[in-house]
């Protein structure tokens, strides 16, 4: 066979006339370049030399050039210079190895611009078996290669999302399965591919229809359930998560998979419950205001009607010495359960109290004489408190709360079991920057604290109790007053031994007056006629006594607005008022306003079973002159009157 063009050429019409006498459907002496135009695609003849014979339309339109510019001509030193030494030797191997091939090339297009094509190459043979030639078809791949880009860009988009969420991404299949899901599911399962959505959030082996996938899947809508679990981690710890489910349709509308996103709401949820826990303990704090206040009058006549009792059997000097001491027992119960009120308001109190100089033992021990009622009686309360431990910068209300919450965990410590809660005050010893400190301990002979838990307590929202027992914010909040102050706290346990609370305070070295720890004074009688008013008879009854037997002259009301009137017609008949605060008709701030428009000199104290109900304020601009806590002792109200008149 000869090697140019019209030697190819003839070969071919030969065997196609041949073909036609066998019955083909092909026209006699059809020519090559027809049959290379019929092919859809760009592709072009060379003999086994690699020279140009023909090619299509769609070739010279690919490469922009003309036909007359390849005939005779190696075309891959036109249009792929650079790989024409490569691609002649791929030739070659056809030649010698026969088949066909298929490589990619760099081709100069029309457009100026590098085209990527496939070039798919099949060999033409004789009716003998003999190659005269190789016919080459261009696939061009630009567009392919674009899409394949895109894909690559959006498999690395998605990817950036799946790992960049902070939450659960996820998508599951029709059947529930997971399909794909990035890092946050694998803290629930080392290998979530594969397992149903109740496996993995649900922790259940049955199908469930109350999360958000199978929600999804019957609804065909976005569906939002809050799920609770715990992950996986070195803590073990327990999340809330709010899952999302999103169906996902195929062009025929057909549901697919869903998409699940999964937000962590666990502080949300715990600030809720936060918030819930601040409105109950504002309505138990009103709640407990109202019942201080009706308790302090039912105390009110018990102490005063002990008092007069008292006060005639002394006056009396064949008073039987045993029914004294049954009075004074009956006083001290009730000053301790005036005490125990006064407590419980201080828990109630939304507003904080302002920091002063106090001695604390009285404050610890009156937060122990209300753990004692709270506490099993199987738990036994030692108390050490040395009376000259020094004064401390202090809130009393923060040291309340620093004592019940450490006893509190200590009596659950002890649960169930017989132990003892030891509580101690004592004066440490100076450190060596000078500075004095008071150390106050509380120990349990509880259950313990293992070691990994020990560095934990103090963080917030973190318990080892059940759910109904605690929040995780005692310790926390401890620990946070104690560094308010100034102070440090320390924690020894062992586990089946017991746990010790050690707190150190700063001592002040200033100086506070002794009558701020112990009252002595002495009943001081006097002269005048006292105007009281009071909506409980009995409170008037009594108080009215108790005045009486010191040497006052008393007119009693149990309506304001007939203490008013009685006033206003004889305004200069009285010497002083003393008044309760809450009254269904007037309050006794009301009242004082309109006794002081008639009388603005007239002392005026109020007393009253809640003072909270009373801002420093309203006393100011109402006139009042002292306020004082129901039940008052004689002893107090003696003292308190006596200043306002002189």
């Amino acid at each position: 066979m000869k090697n140019t063009s019209g030697s190819v050429q003839q070969s071919v019409s030969t065997q196609v006339d041949e073909k036609n006498s066998n019955g083909s459907l092909a026209q006699p002496g059809l020519s090559m370049e027809s049959v290379v135009n019929a092919v859809a695609v760009p592709c072009f003849l060379i003999n086994d030399d690699g020279i140009f014979v023909c090619g299509n339309q769609l070739f010279y339109e690919l490469v922009g050039d003309l036909p007359l510019n390849y005939h005779g001509l190696d075309p891959y030193n036109l249009f792929a210079p650079r790989s024409a030494g490569r691609v002649r030797e791929i030739d070659k191997q056809l030649i010698a190895s026969g088949g066909r091939v298929s490589h990619e090339i760099e081709i100069s297009s029309a457009r100026g611009v590098p085209v990527q094509v496939v070039m798919k190459k099949s060999l033409l043979t004789d009716g003998d078996g003999g190659v005269f030639g190789i016919l080459v078809a261009l696939l061009e791949f630009s567009e392919l290669n674009a899409i394949k880009t895109a894909l690559q860009v959006s498999e690395s988009e998605k990817q950036a999302i799946l790992e960049g969420f902070p939450g659960i991404l996820c998508l599951f299949a029709t059947d529930e399965k997971l399909i794909w899901a990035n890092e946050k599911v694998r803290e629930l399962s080392e290998d979530p591919i594969g397992k149903t959505c109740h496996e993995l959030f649900c922790r259940r082996c049955q199908p469930c229809k109350s999360c958000a996938v199978p929600k999804s899947l019957l609804s065909g809508k976005t569906q939002t359930t809050i799920q609770q679990f715990e992950l996986q981690t070195c803590s073990g710890e327990e999340r809330v998560y709010e899952l999302t489910g999103t169906p996902v349709r195929d062009n025929h509308g057909l549901i697919v998979s869903v998409v699940v996103i999964g937000r962590d709401v666990t502080e949300k949820m715990r600030l809720e419950k936060q918030l819930r826990h601040t409105q109950k303990m504002e309505a138990i704090g009103t709640l407990a205001g109202g019942i201080a206040h009706d308790f302090n009058n039912i105390l009110t006549p018990i102490m005063g009607y002990s008092e007069i009792i008292r006060l005639k059997f002394m006056r009396n000097a064949n008073a039987d010495e045993v029914v004294l001491e049954y009075l004074d027992g009956i006083l001290r119960a009730a000053k301790r359960a005036k005490s125990l009120v006064e407590q419980i308001l201080t828990f109630s109190r939304a507003s904080e109290q302002k920091e002063s100089l106090l001695y604390i033992q009285p404050i610890v021990k009156e937060a122990l004489k209300l753990m004692r009622v709270t506490i099993p009686s199987t738990i036994t309360i030692v108390e050490d408190i040395e009376e000259k431990c020094g004064i401390v910068s202090v809130d009393p209300v923060q040291i309340h709360q620093i004592l019940m919450n450490l006893c509190t965990n200590s009596a659950h410590a002890m649960a169930g079991n017989h132990g003892t809660l030891s509580v101690k005050l004592e004066r440490d010893r100076v450190d060596s920057s000078g500075k004095g400190w008071l150390k106050l301990t509380v120990a349990d002979t509880g259950c313990g604290i293992p070691a990994e838990t020990l560095d934990r307590i103090f963080e917030p929202y973190f318990t080892t109790k059940e759910k109904s027992r605690g929040t995780g914010m005692g310790l926390a909040l401890v620990h946070g007053i104690i560094s308010r102050m100034g102070g440090r706290i320390e924690v020894q346990s062992k586990v089946g031994r017991g746990t010790t609370f050690e707190i150190y305070l700063p001592v002040s070295s200033k100086r506070i007056g002794i009558d701020q720890v112990v009252n002595t004074v002495d009943l001081v009688k006097g002269q005048g006629n006292i105007l009281l008013v009071d909506d409980e008879a009995q409170v008037v009854q009594v108080t009215g006594e108790l005045l009486t037997s010191i040497g006052y002259t008393v007119t009693g009301c149990t309506s304001p607005f007939e203490a008013l009137k009685l006033f206003s017609g004889t305004p200069e008949k009285f010497d002083l008022l003393l008044t309760d605060l809450t009254m269904p008709e007037l309050t006794g701030v009301e009242l004082c306003r309109a006794i002081k428009e008639v009388r603005s000199e007239l002392p005026v104290v109020l007393f009253t079973g809640y003072s909270d109900q009373l801002s420093r304020e309203d006393v100011q601009q109402a006139g009042i002159d002292k306020y004082c806590m129901k039940p008052v002792s004689l002893r107090e109200l003696s003292k308190i009157i006596h200043h306002c008149l002189h």
